[in-house]
């Protein structure tokens, strides 16, 4: 009786352990950026609020960096000092050498979103894209 006892513990705690795992899992959000001159293609344009990996690639032959930005103006509004968008990005990374890339780990409530190149002169030729979390 002992051992069944402790079997049935131990099926208990791995479920309990388990489970939380699995719903974490399936609620974080994984989007391939890939960047050129001039242009941000990510693989999914939208996502559900939480935990969003943004995986980002240049694949252009010039350097390239991604910027994320929370904001209610349209992608190719935002402000501009220099050939840089000067509203703070929420997360920025680069410059990313032709061939290299990163990642950028954030957690998004709904809104809408633009990622763009903040290398000078590049959101000015059109490098940016609007991203939606619900």
């Amino acid at each position: 009786m002992r051992k069944l006892a402790l079997l049935a513990a131990s099926v208990l705690a791995a479920i309990a352990v388990s489970v939380p795992l699995a719903l974490a899992s399936a609620s974080a959000s994984t989007v391939n950026v890939t960047e050129k001159e001039f242009t941000v293609k990510p693989s999914k344009t939208s996502v559900k609020a939480g935990a969003v990996t943004f995986k980002v690639k240049n694949a252009g032959g010039l350097d390239h960096s991604l910027a994320i930005v929370k904001t209610s103006l349209a992608a190719s509004k935002l402000p501009q000092k220099n050939g840089l968008v000067t509203l703070k990005a929420l997360k920025q990374a680069g410059p990313f050498k032709p061939g290299k890339g990163g990642t950028l780990t954030l957690t998004l409530k709904p809104g809408t979103f633009v990622l763009y190149c903040n290398v000078a002169g590049h959101y000015q030729a059109g490098q940016y894209a609007r991203f939606v979390v619900k």
